[in-house]
């Protein structure tokens, strides 16, 4: 082979080797200098937001977002800070910018829809958020995200039939239970049946109710109320006891319609046992007060030694009113009552109550603090100011 060929194949790859150094070198200086422009601008920015001047701080990031898409991290973030604030119109700006961007990642963009979607529900665009989380409910990888988001939007709306539809979807996206939401979105339907007049309807969608949630006491609750307005005294009060029996807290919210359906039904003595039952049982105040009520017609001072004796257990500003209320009534005067006993009564009722409560945050207690323990706000402790306040 002649010389010059020999230095020919020899320097080529020099000569490339050369070129891509050069060429490295180029790039690396653009590099650096697009990172310095890219770090002056990040500060840029936070400053600006620093000093309480967030539309400069807008302009900034979204020229930064053209400069590099890596910020789309900053981007989602600061989107979201703003929608935290209340600015849900900069947070819609943030996130739709990153969405236009055709070079985005696709996680990325997923993200970032879901976080305007959640932006839209914030500024009550719910048509909008609908619309979005519609399509990415389809994604397998985010859908359960977007069902969860879209089962919001209908509850905002009262829309319990698609209510239910995402309900059921949700159950098979997760491994969570909607059985009890179901139940209650019918519970829904039937009320909204009811006051329609369409008692047949109702009654349906509370079958259906009881089917998804057996526990449903509210579907127990409702379908009572439609048999007292049919005069079916008997089947009504069967639902009202299932219902206390399935949960005693309820009773509060029983005991009057109980009351009348046994007094329709001519078994007084019947609704005694069952208020003594709740009683035993520890639920709520309402069996207690109606069971001295109705003892008090027949024996007063046996239903004020029954209140009092539950009184000392379970101290309430409302017993304590009815007790001396059932007092008045019955010709009996406060001085009967021990003294000591009344006052441990009062005592007992005042060390359960908040005396003082942060204006800020809502915190309260005992004690008063010059920085709130929840907030950590300085100066915002008050005293509660009420019947058992100061």
């Amino acid at each position: 082979m002649p010389e010059p060929s020999w230095l020919v194949l020899v320097l080529l790859p020099v000569a490339a080797w050369s070129g891509w150094w050069a060429a490295s070198r180029a790039y690396r200086r653009d590099e650096r200098r697009q990172q310095h422009a890219i770090s002056s601008n990040y500060f840029k920015g936070l400053n600006y937001l620093l000093n309480e001047q967030p539309d400069k701080a807008i302009e900034v990031f979204l020229k930064l977002a053209e400069i590099n898409t890596e910020t789309a991290e900053t981007h989602l973030a600061l989107g979201n800070l703003f929608r935290r604030r209340g600015e849900v119109d900069k947070a819609i700006r943030f996130h739709r910018h990153i969405i236009s961007r055709s070079n985005l990642s696709e996680q990325h963009r997923t993200q970032a829809l879901l976080e305007l979607g959640e932006d839209y529900m914030r500024a009550g665009l719910l048509d909008r958020a609908e619309k979005l989380f519609s399509e990415l409910a389809e994604d397998g990888r985010y859908s359960e995200v977007a069902i969860r988001s879209l089962l919001s939007i209908y509850q905002q709306e009262k829309d319990w039939k698609n209510a239910i539809i995402q309900a059921r979807q949700l159950e098979h996206v997760s491994d969570g239970d909607s059985s009890s939401l179901i139940a209650q979105f019918h519970c829904e339907l039937a009320a909204e049946a009811e006051q329609g007049g369409d008692r047949e309807n109702a009654r349906r969608h509370l079958a259906t109710a009881r089917n998804h949630h057996p526990e449903c006491t509210r579907a127990y609750l409702l379908e009572a109320d439609l048999d007292v307005a049919q005069g079916k005294w008997a089947d009504a009060a069967g639902k009202y006891q299932q219902a206390c029996q399935l949960d005693p807290d309820i009773s509060v919210l029983v005991v009057e319609s109980l009351s009348r359906c046994f007094s329709e039904l001519g078994r007084e003595p019947e609704l005694l046992d069952w208020l003594e039952q709740l009683v035993n049982r520890g639920a709520t105040l309402a069996p207690v007060l109606a069971f001295a009520a109705i003892r008090a017609e027949s024996d007063p001072g046996s239903a004020i030694d029954f209140l009092l004796e539950q009184l000392q257990r379970r101290p309430t500003a409302r017993g304590l009113y009815q007790l001396l209320e059932l007092m008045h009534r019955h010709g009996h005067r406060i001085d009967e009552i021990d003294p000591a006993l009344l006052r441990n009564l009062m005592h007992r009722l005042l060390d359960d109550q908040p005396r003082f409560r942060c204006r800020q945050c809502g915190f309260s207690g005992q004690t008063w603090h010059w920085q709130c323990p929840s907030c950590r706000e300085w100066e915002t402790t008050r005293p509660v100011i009420g019947v058992l306040g100061e």
